[in-house]
């Protein structure tokens, strides 16, 4: 044991990019797999993460066995071979990985606790199932050590006692592998397809990862491609270009590290594209959910009191707002939704502006038009005749009676009798109206004579209902008076005038001008006859359709909006199913939120609260449990990207020197270096742009990075710029960043007698 600890200590510089590399892979299989109990996903969310560290490993083997070439060719003199020098070089790597995996599980446990206190994913749990997770990376990374450690035993014994490491061409197990996994990323694609968006699997939650590898291998194939062209192009030109291009072809371990970069930033890409969507869907959902910068749900209560609430809190209607919802399931038209219209701006304002409900704001005042006399609230009713001019003379004694709804949808009427002579003269009567503060419905106007004057004719001039102007609907006969014969009242230019009978005569309104109007999302349609709203109370009412919009407040993506007070003029009571609410402006005062939220059955939601229910109802945390582990994925490209350029930074150095014993300045060496990471950087670019553009396009929608609901407006996982820009510039950040420090020398340290001194 004693020698083994010597040893490793003697390469500790290979063994602390294992170990740092092992705890950041077990650290994010235990976060996310810990978050993502609490936010109702599969742990399998984790296999992306778990793919980049079983390709990243190898390497470190691999930089392993080059190290104890020396170690080995002397043990493979002693007669040591196979199972047993093979147990002897699994010592150092295994405890390193068992080291690394206990500081992953306390750090891995600790980023668990501190996402879920920032709420970046669900509630954070330390499963069972993390404890075999961290098993199995102990396993396939010791394996994936021994396999990168493979090459080195076997070997030529000339080969590992040569003193300098020649370039060798890729293995046929590195071709094979890399073929593998343009294999596997096509598999993911293709079954990204075809299964449920709901339960993906393992191989589908992988495939971001498996598009990445694939892609990031490809752009490794084409830069060494272009740069063996490029020695030939660059052979009589300036030299800093030469020196780059042919330092790409001949070095593999160069260009190598691209692949894991371009796979942790095309991961990054999809997650930050998911995330930013799905955000931006959930609260685009809780707006409409919310109606409101503030809900105050009102249990058991009529729509009528939750009028009258606002207006005894609020008679200026600057702060709240009377509404309802009722969620039918039965077809999208049921789904409906009445908001107070007159207050609707001074409430809602910009609440709904950048939603799919912003187009409701300029229709909103088509709801509540101004002409629309089926609806009075007042407490007078005024009516005004006058007599006709004829031959004939006497007294004129008109009586109106009008009959209406009131607010609970019962019918009542009233009666008003007037006086006035046949030369034309007019005459005026006001009544007592009570009642109707909720809103009557004018049904029907009935004009009548007093016995004895059945010949003369006479007009309604006016009649003023509850401060409506009745008369300025158009009415017509119904075609027949009220003791059954044909008769009834003519519409002339001043009024409805009654014809010399003796018959009591009735007209109602023309129907299209009854019609109540309403928004209608695009999914709403009425395939058996004319648009029909539902009122709060249940009863069928004719509706024209003002505008079909993809969304509206409160039904989302599927219902029907009208005018409250309006559609519960004259309707029933309240169906049992419906939601009753006050809406409330951002700027409400305290106390008048505390004057409503003190109602019986009250609750006081914001729209934060109503944001946050919404993403826990959806597991919209699943997005940020992705998002995380992405983020570690970086880290881990990091750390490989790192490990990589400190090795070829000592083999950088000679390279220069040997370049200055021939003549090459110092200025054009420094040069192609950073050509040389140009290149890299440009490479990585391109490669994580088109990668993040398919993995959204072909695997994003599929991942179930969050529930949708049923009637909620759809989720737009298109290709979005930020998120790719964003992991585009990280990707060509950490290579120009990582890469410029290894190619970053000074002149003393490449002076041509450190190659004397090496050797």
């Amino acid at each position: 044991m004693n020698r083994t600890l010597r040893g490793a200590w003697a390469r500790r510089g290979t063994l602390l990019p294992l170990l740092l590399l092992t705890s950041v892979v077990v650290a994010g299989v235990v976060a996310v797999i810990s978050l993502a109990e609490g936010s109702r996903t599969s742990p399998a969310v984790a296999v992306p993460l778990l793919a980049l560290g079983l390709v990243a490993v190898p390497d470190s083997g691999r930089q392993l066995a080059a190290m104890r070439r020396p170690e080995i060719a002397v043990a493979r003199l002693r007669g040591v071979t196979g199972g047993q020098l093979a147990v002897t070089l699994a010592v150092e790597p295994f405890l390193v990985l068992v080291l690394g995996s206990l500081l992953g599980l306390a750090l891995g446990t600790l980023m668990a606790e501190l996402a879920d206190a920032v709420g970046l994913g669900g509630e954070s749990s330390l499963p069972v199932t993390v404890l075999p997770a961290v098993a199995l990376v102990v396993v396939f990374g010791l394996v994936a050590v021994l396999v990168g450690m493979a090459g080195a035993l076997r070997e030529p014994l000339a080969d590992q006692v040569s003193v300098e490491e020649r370039p060798r061409p890729a293995s046929t197990m590195a071709l094979f592998f890399s073929v593998m996994l343009l294999a596997a990323a096509a598999v993911a694609t293709y079954r990204s397809s075809v299964v449920d968006a709901q339960d993906p699997g393992w191989v589908v939650l992988a495939g971001p990862a498996l598009v990445g590898l694939a892609l990031g291998q490809v752009t490794v194939w084409l830069v060494r491609l272009v740069a063996i062209a490029g020695v030939r192009w660059t052979s009589g030109s300036r030299l800093p270009g030469f020196l780059a291009v042919r330092r790409l072809a001949r070095t593999g371990s160069a260009v190598s590290p691209l692949r894991l970069v371009v796979a942790a930033a095309v991961l990054a890409g999809v997650a930050l594209t998911g995330a930013q969507q799905i955000g931006q869907w959930s609260e685009d959902t809780a707006r409409m959910r919310a109606g409101a910068p503030y809900q105050i749900s009102l249990e058991d209560a009529d729509v009528q009191e939750a009028l009258g609430l606002t207006r005894d809190l609020d008679p200026d209607g600057k702060w709240l707002m009377a509404a309802a919802v009722v969620p039918d399931e039965g077809s999208v038209p049921a789904r409906r939704a009445f908001v107070d219209v007159a207050r609707y701006d001074a409430v809602v304002g910009a609440f709904f502006d950048d939603t799919p409900a912003a187009g409701v704001t300029g229709r909103i005042s088509a709801l509540a038009p101004e002409d629309a006399s089926s609806l009075a609230t007042g407490d007078t009713v005024t009516a005004s005749a006058r007599g006709v001019s004829s031959r004939l003379r006497g007294d004129l004694r008109p009586r109106i009676e009008v009959d209406y709804a009131d607010p609970t949808g019962g019918e009542k009427s009233i009666n008003l009798a007037l006086d006035v002579a046949t030369d034309g003269a007019s005459d005026q009567v006001e009544q007592r109206l009570s009642g109707c503060g909720g809103g009557c419905t004018v049904s029907a106007i009935v004009l009548r004579r007093t016995p004895g004057d059945e010949r003369l004719p006479y007009v309604l001039t006016g009649l003023d209902f509850g401060g409506v102007d009745v008369l300025q609907s158009s009415w017509h006969s119904t075609g027949r008076s009220r003791s059954g014969a044909q008769a009834g009242p003519v519409e002339v230019d001043d009024g409805l005038m009654m014809v010399a009978s003796p018959a009591a005569q009735e007209a109602v309104a023309d129907q299209d001008e009854r019609r109540t109007p309403i928004l209608a999302t695009d999914s709403a349609s009425w395939p058996d006859g004319p648009p029909v709203l539902d009122s709060p109370g249940g009863d069928d009412r004719p509706a024209e359709v003002v505008a079909q919009l993809p969304a509206l407040p409160l039904v989302e993506a599927d219902g029907v909006l009208a005018d409250l007070p309006l559609a519960a003029a004259g309707a029933p009571p309240t169906v049992p199913a419906a939601e009753v609410m006050v809406l409330a402006a951002a700027d409400a005062p305290q106390d008048v939120l505390d004057a409503v939220a003190d109602e019986p059955g009250a609750r006081l939601r914001s729209f934060v609260d109503i944001e946050t229910a919404t993403d826990v109802d959806a597991g919209a945390a699943r997005a940020n449990v992705y998002a995380l582990m992405a983020v570690f994925c970086l880290v881990v490209a990091l750390l490989v990207l790192a490990s990589a350029i400190s090795r070829q930074r000592a083999v950088h150095r000679r390279e220069v020197a040997a370049l200055r014993v021939l003549g090459v300045g110092f200025s054009d060496t420094r040069r192609s270096g950073r050509w040389e990471i140009g290149a890299l950087a440009l490479g990585a670019v391109v490669a994580t742009v088109l990668g993040g553009v398919a993995g959204v396009a072909l695997l994003l929608g599929n991942l179930s990075l969050v529930d949708v609901p049923l009637h909620s407006i759809p989720l737009d996982l298109r290709v979005a710029l930020l998120p790719l820009a964003v992991s585009a510039l990280v990707a060509g950040t950490l290579v120009v960043l990582v890469g410029g420090r290894g190619r970053s020398t000074r002149p003393e340290q490449t002076r041509p007698a450190l190659l004397r001194e090496e050797l």
